[in-house]
C-alpha cells in the first residue's frame, strides 16, 4: 500500500498514492492505545492484517473504557498522555511512544489509522472521572492550546496512513471548539483527510460540514444495522463528498445478521468502505463495557468470531470487481420489482459502464431485473452468500428483456457480469 491516501478525482472514494482505489475495510480497536502492551498490539495487528482489514479506528488516549488506573494510563509504560492532565500543550513523550508504535506498525502492514484525537464521549460531559470522553476538558481548554496539540500531532505523525477524526459518539453544540485541533493539524499538514464521529444515527456532514478541512463524510447507523437511508442521504450530498460506514451494529451485542446488513446496504448505496466492531474486543476486555476479562483473554478468544470472518466475505466480493465503478440504482432502471424499506430493503448498484451489477437481497423472494441495463451481450448470473462467501451459479442470459431471479437463501447478492 502506498500512502498517503487522497480523495479520488470524482470525489466518490479514496485512492492511494499511486491513484489506485482504496476500499476501506476497517475494525474498531477503540482502546488499543491504553489496554495493550506492544506485544499485544503486534498480535492484534498481525491478525487483522491476515484477515484483510486495512483500517483501524482508535483513540489517542482513553477517558473511561480502560482497565488502567487512571484510565488514560498506558498499559505498556504506565505513562499518562500529558505531564499535566489535561494541559494539551504538555504531551508526555513516554506515553506517545505507544501511539507511535501503533501508527508505525499499522503502516508497515498497509493499515490506515483513523485516529480520534480527543474522543468526546457519549452525551458529552463535564470532564468528571465517570464521563466517557474528553468533552469537558476540550471545552475548557484555550483555543491556542488545542491548536498547539493539533500541530504536535501533525508534526509527529507524518507517516501518511492517518485520517483524523473529530467528535466521538457525540454531536458537540459548538463543533468549531474541538475543530481547533484540526486547525492546528492544518497549520502543518494541508492534505490530511479529516472526518468526524457523531452520535448514533448521525451523518458526519450534518455536524462538521463547513469546518475548514472537513473532506471525508461518514454515516453512523443504528444498532439494527439499517444503513440504507443514511447512505442515500450521504450519497446525495453536493460536491460530492465521499463517505463510509463508521459504526453501527456490533458483534456480540447486536446480531450477526445486523452486522452483515449494515455493510452490504451501505456499500451498495454508495459508501466507499465500512468499519466493523465486536464486543469485548473493541475495549480489549476493559470492565465498563467489555466484561473485565482483560486484553489477553479478549485477544485469545474474540479475534475470530463467526461474524468477524464473515466481514472477510464482504471485502472478497467487492475487491474482486472494480467496485469504485458501482452507482446505486434506486429507480427501476436495474431492478424493476419493488425495493422495499428498512431491513428488507433491496439495494441494487450497477457499474457506470454497465459491465457488471450487484444487488443485495436480504430475503428469499424473487426480484425482477432489466437485463438491458447490462452491457455484455451474454450476462453471467451468480448468487453470492453473505454468510459463507460462496457463489452459486444461476446461468448465462442475453442482455435483453427482463428476468426473474430467486435467491438460494436469505442475505444474498446477485452478481451479474460478463463471466
Amino acid at each position: 500500500m502506498a500512502f498517503p491516501l487522497a480523495i479520488s478525482p470524482n470525489r466518490r472514494h479514496l485512492v492511494d498514492a499511486n491513484g489506485q482505489p482504496f476500499f476501506i475495510h476497517g475494525d474498531t480497536p477503540w482502546s488499543l492505545e491504553v489496554q495493550c502492551t506492544h506485544a499485544q498490539i503486534d498480535t492484534y495487528l498481525n491478525d487483522r492484517q491476515a484477515k484483510g482489514f486495512n483500517a483501524i479506528l482508535f483513540e489517542c488516549f482513553e477517558h473511561y473504557f480502560s482497565s488502567q488506573t487512571p484510565p488514560w494510563r498506558n498499559a505498556q509504560s504506565g505513562a499518562n498522555p500529558f505531564t499535566t492532565m489535561t494541559d494539551f500543550t504538555k504531551p508526555n513523550e513516554t506515553y506517545w511512544q505507544t501511539v507511535d508504535y501503533i501508527v508505525n506498525g499499522a503502516r508497515s502492514r498497509g493499515i490506515v489509522c483513523f485516529i480520534t484525537h480527543t474522543y468526546l464521549g457519549f452525551g458529552g460531559g463535564s470532564g468528571a472521572p465517570g464521563d466517557q470522553g474528553w468533552d469537558g476538558e476540550v471545552r475548557q481548554a484555550p483555543n491556542a492550546s488545542l491548536q498547539a496539540f493539533g500541530a504536535f500531532l501533525a508534526n509527529r505523525y507524518r507517516q501518511g496512513n492517518i485520517v483524523w477524526v473529530a467528535g466521538g459518539d457525540y454531536n458537540p453544540p459548538d463543533p468549531a471548539k474541538q475543530w481547533n485541533i484540526h486547525t492546528g493539524i492544518r497549520s502543518v499538514r494541508t492534505t490530511d483527510l479529516m472526518t468526524g464521529h457523531g452520535g448514533r444515527n448521525t451523518e458526519a456532514w450534518t455536524v462538521w460540514n463547513g469546518q475548514p478541512g472537513f473532506n471525508l463524510n461518514n454515516i453512523y447507523c443504528g444498532g439494527d444495522g439499517i444503513s440504507y437511508d443514511d447512505a442515500a442521504a450521504a450519497y446525495a450530498r453536493s460536491g460530492p463528498v465521499p463517505f463510509f460506514l463508521i459504526e453501527g451494529a456490533y458483534g456480540n451485542a447486536q446480531t450477526d445478521a445486523q452486522c452483515r446488513l449494515q455493510a452490504y446496504q451501505a456499500l451498495l448505496s454508495g459508501a466507499c468502505g465500512h468499519f466493523f466492531g465486536t464486543f469485548p474486543l473493541w475495549g480489549f476486555g476493559e470492565p465498563n463495557a467489555n466484561g473485565g476479562i482483560g486484553a489477553a483473554a479478549a485477544l485469545r478468544d474474540f479475534l475470530s468470531t463467526p461474524v468477524t470472518l464473515q466481514m472477510g466475505h464482504v471485502k472478497a466480493l467487492f475487491t474482486a470487481y472494480p467496485w469504485q465503478l458501482l452507482v446505486p440504482r434506486t429507480d427501476s432502471s436495474l431492478v424493476t420489482s419493488g425495493l422495499g424499506s428498512g431491513a428488507s430493503r433491496i439495494c441494487p448498484a450497477r457499474a457506470g459502464d454497465g459491465s457488471f451489477a450487484m444487488v443485495w437481497v436480504p430475503g428469499t423472494g424473487s426480484i425482477t431485473v432489466n437485463m438491458a441495463a447490462l452491457a455484455p451481450a451474454n450476462v453471467r448470473a451468480r448468487w453470492y452468500r453473505a454468510t459463507t462467501g460462496t457463489y452459486a451459479a444461476v446461468g448465462s442470459f442475453s442482455n435483453t428483456g427482463s428476468r426473474s431471479f430467486t435467491p438460494p437463501g436469505a442475505e444474498s447478492v446477485l452478481v451479474l457480469d460478463a463471466g
